[in-house]
């Protein structure tokens, strides 16, 4: 089972998602993270959880990430995660997930 990326509200509620079914951000999380700020804290069997205040940190780090992975799957998914990070950073009361199995 991948990472899934879930926009979810205070009250829980998931408000959108992203699914990883090929594992993608389950991979990654294992090496291509590892010189990010926020998103070398994604493993495979738990959960990590951004607020606003994390969501410009979180976007370099998916641009930075995208740049050097381009033409990718993971350039892909994370191009398809990129809109729940910028609506993370508008509103308030949201959190994005990544959750893990």
């Amino acid at each position: 089972m991948g990472i899934e990326v879930q926009l979810r509200k205070e009250s829980g509620e998931v408000v959108t998602e992203v699914g990883d079914p090929g594992m993608v951000l389950s991979r990654a999380a294992r090496k291509a993270f590892s010189g990010t700020r926020l998103l070398r804290y994604l493993t495979p069997w738990g959960d990590a959880v951004f607020n606003q205040a994390q969501a410009l940190d979180l976007a370099d780090d998916i641009r930075l990430i995208r740049n050097s992975h381009l033409d990718t799957p993971l350039c892909e998914l994370l191009a398809a995660v990129e809109p729940l990070v910028e609506r993370l950073s508008r509103e308030t009361h949201l959190y994005l997930w990544f959750v893990g199995d």
